[in-house]
């Protein structure tokens, strides 16, 4: 294995002249600040590390020099990163000079703007031309793991607090649970879709109180961060959630929306683009960085990583340049990390709710000196003093991303091992530029002709999702009507959604919320422990247990097919009539297995994809089904006479005829 290294020198952004709490914003964060005064829709374009995140401050920082009490609700694509950046905030509270008065949620302190022209109606002047407030904050996390929690503290909230809501793009439909009108949001949804609003059997003041929980907190400042991170699924979330929140605030416009994107964003119009430049000096974003590049033969580099830094860790062996170091390791596969922690003892952030091997999952990784992970750790979140990184990716966006964990702010120097395949055309392209400092720019021009670009899955654009965004939002419509009606049968300015009847589903009190409220996924399946976890990520990576129907620690690395009889005309069944139809046989730990025994599937629906289907939105259906069936809730298939025997002597597909993705 050859190897190649680059450096990189730090890197630096210009500062502002305002000042938050003695805190010198960035002239990016510092354009924020006053672009809310004229732009609805904001996008912010920075690298990686150059403090986007602290935009939530700034927000809080305009409303209190406004006088506003409007909420900040930050919305994050996982819950990993809700709970990272709860905790960022809370230590940028506290540099602040923030009193923590219960524990992580309130705050109180002062908030101060210094180098303003003048201090407003609503701020005093105070000492070196400073601006100040006294102010109450809170600061909540709600996801599905903490709703209650949050709901607690959110039903607590005063009318002098100021609001920091961290969440998921799900978080109007968490509330609907939290009241216990699950069954009530179903039947509107069901009726909605079938163009049958006029039967539905339900009390006016059942219908306000829905709707007014759904939409109480549909207006306020929105900053929804890692947007490039959406897959096309959770993309259509949160596409309805924005055209659901302007069309709520539409007769008093005071939201604001600003975006956070490592690239141009797609489906939206902004009218503001901030760009961060770099500069010879000013704020040091990172430190001086050495790519060291590992050219391996092997297919799969992930392979060759495992190999490379189980070796280091258990011979004793590290960096050459120093030891002391914060080390994080960064694959793709849970299979790989299961790997590594056969050998090595670390912290794991994998997106499984459990310990492995020598590894823990840890609620304070900033503390650990030694972290494994995957692209629960790749995003967004931010470990001080990591200055010694190993990472895999298949793409150059992730790449950048996964390099951006590494060697942020303050003194030293950081040195980062990328594993890649040695192709002829990388091995001689970076050798041509080893001998050259390469600014941030030229870094990132080199990442992108190491590898590919990432490929969009493009499912916010198929039939099923722009159905459901569409009835999700007549729904949302025709709760607003109801609520501004007199009486239920006088609602103007209602049209049904057009729908084709594609998605039908069982009778049932709560599948039409399951289904239109949530992201596909969310399918759990079980460890022969009792201990659950994501199903899609157990049949990936671990053994299946044909006897127990369960999965055995046993890592096995496998990304598993379906055998159809037949593929049905029509494109979405329940679980159960389409075991029926197709009879289909999955391909798992090299047995061939009845698709029905796999528990947790039973009660799911099957979107079946084909190439037809994707026509003018995938260029090479093979490449593509299989990309999404690597992360998604779903798997590649294709019919029984379709496979044939490879070279471990096990049925595989010869084609892929489709993509079946399960909800």
């Amino acid at each position: 294995m050859s190897e190649v290294q680059l450096k990189v020198p730090a890197v630096y952004l210009p500062l502002g002249n305002l000042k938050i709490n003695g805190i010198q914003l960035r002239k990016f964060q510092e354009d924020l600040f006053y672009e809310l005064d004229n732009s609805r829709k904001i996008l912010l374009e920075a690298p990686t590390g150059s403090g986007k995140t602290f935009s939530i401050i700034v927000l809080l920082s305009k409303l209190v020099f406004q006088g506003s009490k409007l909420p900040i609700i930050g919305i994050y694509p996982s819950r990993v990163l809700v709970y990272d950046q709860k905790k960022s905030i809370i230590n940028t509270l506290k540099d602040m000079g923030f009193k923590e008065e219960k524990e992580d949620y309130y705050f109180t302190g002062q908030s101060r703007i210094s180098n303003l022209q003048n201090c407003g109606k609503y701020m005093v002047k105070g000492e070196d031309n400073t601006c100040e407030k006294n102010i109450s904050l809170v600061l909540v996390d709600l996801t599905s793991e903490t709703n209650k929690k949050a709901y607690d503290i959110l039903q607590n909230l005063k009318a002098s607090d100021y609001l920091i809501m961290l969440t998921v793009p799900e978080y109007p439909y968490m509330y609907i649970s939290h009241i216990g009108k699950v069954e009530d949001f179903s039947r509107v949804i069901e009726a909605v879709a079938k163009g049958k609003v006029n039967n539905l059997q339900i009390r006016k003041s059942n219908i306000e109180h829905i709707f007014n929980e759904f939409t109480k907190y549909f207006n306020g400042y929105f900053f929804i961060d890692e947007y490039h991170l959406y897959t096309g699924l959770a993309r259509a979330s949160l596409y309805t959630l924005i055209r659901m929140i302007d069309d709520f605030n539409s007769s008093q416009p005071i939201h604001k929306f600003v975006f956070s994107s490592a690239t141009p964003l797609s489906g939206i119009h902004v009218d503001k683009v901030i760009r961060a430049q770099t500069f010879p000096n000013g704020s040091k974003i990172r430190k001086d960085t050495t790519l060291i590049f590992h050219l391996t033969n092997k297919t799969n580099a992930q392979e060759a990583l495992v190999d490379y830094v189980t070796s280091l860790q258990t011979n004793g062996r590290r960096s050459n340049s120093n030891n002391n170091r914060k080390v994080g390791i960064i694959v793709d596969r849970v299979y790989y990390i299961s790997k590594i922690c056969e050998k090595i003892q670390a912290a794991v952030v994998w997106g499984l709710d459990r310990d492995y091997g020598l590894c823990r999952k840890s609620s304070d990784i900033k503390n650990e000196k030694v972290i494994v992970g995957n692209s629960a750790i790749s995003f967004g979140i931010d470990i001080p003093d990591l200055d010694e990184g190993y990472i895999h990716s298949h793409d150059a966006e992730t790449a950048i991303q996964r390099i951006g964990r590494f060697g942020r702010h303050g003194e030293g120097s950081a040195e980062i091992h990328i594993f890649t395949t040695a192709k002829y055309s990388v091995v001689n392209f970076l050798n041509s530029v080893k001998d050259k400092p390469l600014s941030l720019f030229e870094y990132v021009d080199v990442i992108r002709k190491v590898f590919k670009s990432r490929e969009d899955d493009k499912l916010d654009q198929i039939p099923l999702s722009k159905e459901r965004s569409e009835i999700i939002y007549k729904t949302y419509e025709y709760l607003k009507l109801i609520s501004q009606s007199s009486e239920m049968l006088q609602i103007k300015g209602y049209t049904p959604p057009q729908v084709s009847g594609l998605i039908k589903l069982r009778p049932s009190a709560e599948d039409y919320f399951k289904v239109f409220a949530y992201r596909p996924g969310r399918i759990v399946g079980k460890w022969c422990n009792g201990n659950e976890d994501d199903l899609f990520t157990l049949i990936r990576n671990f053994e299946y247990d044909k006897n127990n129907g369960c999965f055995k620690e046993t890592p096995s690395r496998q990304n598993p097919e379906v055998y159809l009889e037949n593929i049905p005309q029509n494109k979405f069944y329940s679980f159960l009539e389409f075991d029926q139809i197709s009879k289909p046989l999955i391909n798992i730990n090299g047995l061939t297995l009845r698709l029905n025994v796999i528990k947790g599937l039973e009660d799911s629906y099957v979107l079946i994809i084909t190439e037809d289907d994707m026509k003018g939105l995938w260029d090479d259906f093979y490449e593509m089904a299989r990309l999404v069936a690597s992360y998604a809730s779903a798997f590649v298939s294709c019919y029984k006479k379709n496979r044939r025997i490879n070279n471990r002597q096990e049925y595989e597909c010869d084609s892929v005829d489709a993509l079946l993705l399960f909800i």
